[in-house]
């Protein structure tokens, strides 16, 4: 009898193939869907901060660099303004000063927009891989993207705010704390190289510390390792001290707290922002509520930082990123294990036509939109826009070659001085707490709103010339007071004093267009 051999590998190929075929094409269409939701999530995001306003800090910023390099050492006591500084000025921002100086001077102008989106992405992918590592599906963390992009327009419009720096080194605690809950512990000696840059680039270095805070107590709570967290939280407050202003830093900080900023629009509380942006964030609030009573406190790894950055922007809008960043980090993972995380599952890979369209149709609608805008240009407006530069008022100072001292808005204060200064001194900028009293700041909102004793804050210093928007109060009864006009365009208006001379300009029907730097 003859007894045949048999070829299991020829046997097996034809089903094993035949298994392989369909395993590849889903592979394949998780590809193509992970792709056009990120190139959609991107769209979205650049459609909303398109229009890359300058942001009104950074001219300060520079200007203390530009200003420290000439004086050989960074500069403690303010020269920008006629009026009383507090001293020593201590600038939290120096860092991030020095960084955009550098960065416009030796590449160019353009070199902190495109470190301000290449931020936004090193967010976004830290996000993503923090809120998979604790199990989330990317399917499931793209749908709720586009909630945390809405949440944290406010902090990224602008070009570039020191915030920036924060929000990026927040999302690194989310994604290494997670690693740590796993046992790795490589990222302590890192955290505690660069704690330091966080403290010399912004003061929100103070949110690194009290997120280490709340993930050690957490920890601590479910029983898991803890105390290398409490010697890493020491050493980094020791940390804190290694800055240019020495302990006076410290009290700064505490000072700037404790602040309340009530003519501050960004620190005012969630519903000052309108009924819009109330609801995505209580919607956010929602969804995380809901996964965590579904899956039990205990399954919420994260949940004591998710809760604080939710008080924290419920009341102060400016934080609100902060949040988002959280929350986009978290509440994914939180939510995959419910039945609606499991059917956003299920559903995007049963309906894989409909899904791939849904975000190419995001993609042609937001990147159209950002191109419109043109998403690769700053911007110095004068006019088009929420927020207004005296781009023609400066210009024409600059040409009469005026010296002297001039009462500025509080938001256009740095954009004088980093344009005309030393030949301007200015009354006040949006430094705030670095280098002026809280009742300075009081005094100029009303002057400019033309409350009670506007006339008093006028002749209070050595002033030569007021800026004035059109638009504000006081414009309406200034040259009662015996100023005169010597300057006018669509949106602004300069005034002397009644011995200061200079030929009358009148530009209104230009149109102005600001430059960066």
């Amino acid at each position: 009898m003859t007894t045949k051999r048999i070829d299991v590998e020829n046997l097996t190929a034809p089903r094993d193939s035949a298994n392989a075929a369909p395993e590849t094409a889903h592979k394949r269409r998780q590809t193509w869907l992970k792709l056009a939701s990120y190139a959609g999530l991107i769209s979205f995001f650049l459609s909303l901060i398109a229009f890359n306003l300058v942001d009104v800090d950074i001219w300060h910023e520079m200007a203390l660099i530009r200003e420290s390099l000439r004086a050989g050492h960074l500069l403690r006591q303010d020269v920008f303004a006629y009026t009383p500084t507090l001293s020593p000025s201590i600038h939290h921002e120096w860092g991030a000063g020095l960084l955009a100086y550098g960065l416009t001077y030796w590449i160019g102008s353009d070199a902190i927009l495109v470190l301000k989106y290449l931020i936004a992405l090193l967010i976004g992918f830290l996000c993503l891989r923090c809120a998979m590592s604790m199990g989330a599906n990317g399917a499931v963390w793209a749908v709720l993207c586009p909630m945390a992009i809405y949440l944290s327009q406010l902090g990224f419009l602008p070009v570039i705010r020191a915030q920036v720096y924060s929000f990026f080194f927040a999302a690194c605690c989310f994604w290494v704390f997670e690693q740590d809950s796993r046992g790795n512990r490589q990222w302590l000696i890192p955290w505690l190289c660069l704690f330091p840059v966080w403290v010399n680039l912004h003061g929100g270095f103070v949110v690194g510390l009290g997120l280490l805070a709340l993930y050690a107590i957490e920890q601590a709570l479910r029983r898991q390792p803890f105390i290398h967290l409490f010697y890493v939280l020491a050493g980094s407050m020791i940390e804190v001290f290694i800055n240019p202003f020495g302990p006076a830093y410290i009290r700064y900080i505490m000072r700037a707290l404790t602040m309340t900023r009530p003519y501050i629009q960004e620190w005012q509380p969630v519903w000052f922002f309108g009924p819009l942006r109330t609801t995505t964030f209580l919607a956010a609030v929602a969804i995380g509520t809901y996964s965590v009573a579904k899956i039990g406190i205990k399954r919420a790894p994260g949940l004591l930082m998710l809760i604080a950055t939710a008080v924290q922007a419920t009341m102060h809008f400016k934080l609100m990123p902060l949040f988002a960043i959280a929350w986009i980090s978290h509440v994914p993972a939180y939510l995959q294990q419910t039945p609606i995380g499991q059917w956003m599952t299920s559903f995007t890979q049963r309906r894989f036509a409909f899904v791939l369209s849904t975000w190419l149709l995001v993609i042609s609608i937001y990147l159209t939109d950002a191109i419109r805008w043109q998403f690769w240009r700053m911007r110095v407006p004068q006019s088009d826009s929420g927020f207004a530069y005296p781009v023609g008022a400066v210009d024409y100072l600059r040409q009469q070659h005026f010296v002297g001292n001039v009462m500025v808005p509080f938001r256009q204060g740095a954009y004088v001085s980093w344009k005309l200064f030393p030949a301007v001194k200015v009354s006040v900028d949006s430094r705030y707490e670095v280098a002026f009293s809280d009742e300075w700041v009081r005094r100029t909102f009303q002057f400019y709103a033309a409350e009670a004793g506007w006339q008093e804050t006028l002749n209070a210093y050595p002033t030569d010339l007021v800026l004035v928007p059109l638009l504000s109060p006081v414009a309406q009864v200034i040259q009662q007071s015996g100023w005169h006009m010597v300057y006018v365009d669509r949106e602004f208006e300069i005034l002397a004093r009644p011995d200061v001379l200079l030929p009358f300009g009148k530009r209104s029907a230009e149109t102005f267009t600001g430059k960066f730097p």
